[in-house]
């Protein structure tokens, strides 16, 4: 299932970062990365691809000096032409390590995956658990807002129209803390097939011929929708 992987968990904690971790850039078209953070606890998009090819990681956890905040068995990051694609695999958050006022329940899922394909998004989730308890929340609609416990709030299937035309769907977005730290699970981003950015010029007017017979028109590039 992962055919290309980090020849060391040593590299993994490089590349998993710890709390002073450069901000996180906006993705690209056709891109997708498997696990971020910010806030107290910054880590930036890993393992992330953009444009094509594929990256993997395994037995992967944030390094801390004490327990990891954020462990997994597999983290993936693909795009192909026309999609991209996330997958985490035996996560587990330790939310109880996060300064509280209240005990913070921890996360855990067998499976988290995201798609994007010709600007359509889609997320699987099995058997995602709050505290151990179980929660229904795969194939929901886009943009699910989820109340797990007090300061604890899953956006699962959070899909955003980014300003280039393109399409992010992230599998599971956790706010917590008031949004003091976030933590994205399973991010895609994908351009619909066949768009193209919009002409900044305007074709040149046509002008009339000495002989006074009408212009030879000039063609402008069109695109009309089919249905039915």
């Amino acid at each position: 299932m992962f055919p290309r992987t980090t020849s060391a968990l040593a590299g993994t904690a490089v590349a998993l970062l710890t709390f002073t971790a450069t901000p996180a850039q906006a993705a690209p078209a056709d891109s997708a990365f498997a696990v971020a953070a910010s806030g107290l606890v910054k880590i930036p998009r890993t393992p992330a691809v953009s444009g094509t090819g594929k990256e993997s990681l395994v037995s992967a956890g944030l390094p801390t000096p004490g327990p990891s905040l954020l462990t997994a068995k597999a983290l993936t990051a693909e795009v192909g032409a026309g999609r991209a694609e996330s997958v985490v695999t035996g996560l587990a958050l330790n939310l109880g390590l996060l300064p509280a006022t209240l005990p913070l329940p921890g996360l855990s899922a067998e499976a988290i995956r995201a798609e994007c394909r010709d600007g359509k998004g889609s997320v699987s989730i099995a058997k995602l658990k709050a505290g151990g308890k179980a929660l229904d929340l795969d194939r929901v609609p886009p943009n699910t807002t989820v109340p797990v416990a007090q300061l604890i709030e899953l956006v699962v299937n959070k899909q955003t129209k980014n300003n280039d035309g393109t399409l992010t769907v992230t599998a599971v977005s956790a706010r917590l803390l008031g949004q003091t730290q976030t933590v994205d699970i399973a991010s895609a981003t994908c351009a619909k097939a066949g768009t193209s950015p919009e002409p900044t010029t305007k074709p040149a007017a046509d002008k009339p011929q000495p002989s006074g017979k009408a212009p030879k028109p000039t063609p402008v590039p069109a695109h009309l929708d089919v249905t039915g």
